[in-house]
């Protein structure tokens, strides 16, 4: 197993262009320092995560707002949530000791988490417990139905094709049924060595219709609050099965995609259908936010565009910044995105007028939300950390509520 995953993050930095920290790099990095320093190994997706008064100060790699509430998740399945704008936290109760790498909730009761070996955890009590729901050898079992189904198909195609005498039909149904048994081999090959694809970002659009997207074109819809989980990975058009690094709603009934390679895909239909859209650029996008029609995308290397109607076009913004942009999020007066090496960059209200800057300690960082009150809390590297609304940090007097630790 866990040489698959020394594979799969060599595969993904690669890919990323060895830039040393990505959402995939620096997580798979964690896990395997972490499970080489235990004496026996116990699988983290049947141990729960250990309780600490320092979970707030290790490796977290997404927060989020339900409500009033922030709730943060990070390394060795550790999921912080806090009720004062991020003074205080405490730390839930989590089945799992794996990575979490994305957190949603589309209430302020329910929501989902997902991470490493595909594990989706849910939870009904604002962020308090959680349950396992999903994991990558269940993943692993449905990528296999479902390309079995396909090769199936893509046979059926090619008998008909003969049947009918018709030689480019017979062409056409030929490459497509050893695209299909290609799929099939790679899917039967993944779950004889276990549970070892991240999921990286999940979201749900209510209680019941959610996607949980991943490492080598992932792609898994409920429509039922996460009781069974479907491969949908078919309807995107990724035949390389590049990487799926972030997915966000920037319309009233339209989702889009962001992965390797400069890759962008649209969804007009919440999710049933989906389309390539052009990229302005042909490296790894890490994330996509949206304000209206305004939208700003960004990724390696200090890369950020911006868009105006929707997405159709794209603009390079100069920030200034050359590190690699992890996260985002579009605040009350100001827009702001985090990355590799302390970076902030803070747009003003209309997207424009970017400020780069990097702060103190150079620690790279996740993800950001705006607490109640018009600051920041950003998590990464060094746990969490508070920003005013102009980006500079503040009181870092956060502590761990008591608990069983």
């Amino acid at each position: 197993m866990f040489s698959d995953l020394v594979q799969s993050s060599a595969r993904a930095t690669g890919r990323a262009l060895a830039i040393g920290f990505t959402r995939i790099g620096l997580i798979l990095g964690v896990i395997l320092s972490a499970v080489s320093a235990q004496a026996a190994w116990q699988d983290p997706l049947n141990t729960p995560a250990l309780q600490t008064q320092r979970a707030h100060q290790t490796l977290l790699l997404d927060v989020v707002r339900a409500d009033s509430r922030l709730i943060a998740v990070g390394s060795h399945g550790h999921i912080v949530y806090s009720d004062d704008d991020g003074l205080t936290w405490a730390q839930a109760k989590v089945p799992v000791s794996v990575t979490l790498t994305a957190v949603y909730f589309p209430s302020g009761d329910y929501g989902w988490a997902v991470g490493h070996d595909g594990v989706i955890l849910y939870s009904s009590d604002a962020g308090k417990t959680w349950v396992k729901q999903f994991d990558g050898y269940l993943a692993n079992d449905a990528i296999v139905a479902a390309a079995t189904k396909s090769k199936e198909r893509a046979q059926d195609q090619l008998e008909a094709a003969e049947a009918a005498g018709d030689d480019v039909a017979i062409e056409e149904a030929e490459m497509a049924l050893e695209t299909a048994t290609y799929a099939l081999q790679d899917a039967q090959y993944d779950q004889s060595t276990g549970s070892t694809k991240p999921f990286l970002d999940v979201w749900f659009y209510d209680a019941k219709r959610g996607y949980a997207v991943g490492a080598y074109g992932m792609f898994f819809y409920t429509q039922d609050g996460g009781t069974t989980w479907e491969d949908v990975s078919s309807r995107l058009p990724n035949p390389d099965r590049l990487h799926l690094n972030a997915i966000a709603m920037v319309g009233p009934r339209s989702l889009a995609m962001v992965g390797e390679m400069g890759m962008i895909l649209r969804s007009d239909d919440l999710g049933q259908s989906w389309h390539t859209m052009d990229s302005p650029y042909e490296g790894s996008l890490f994330g996509l936010i949206a304000a209206g029609d305004k939208q700003i995308m960004f990724g390696l290397r200090g890369h950020v565009f911006s868009s105006v109607d929707g997405g159709i076009s794209w603009d390079e913004k100069l920030t200034g910044s050359e590190q690699t942009l992890l996260a985002g999020i579009v605040g009350r007066k100001h827009t702001l995105l985090v990355g590799n090496g302390g970076a902030l960059v803070m747009f003003d209200a209309q997207l424009q007028n970017p400020r780069a800057s990097i702060l103190e300690g150079r620690k790279a960082f996740a993800a950001v939300a705006e607490t109640s009150d018009g600051n920041f809390i950003i998590v990464g590297e060094a746990g969490v950390k508070r920003l005013n609304a102009a980006g500079e940090l503040i009181d870092q007097s956060i502590s761990m509520a008591a608990g069983d630790f």
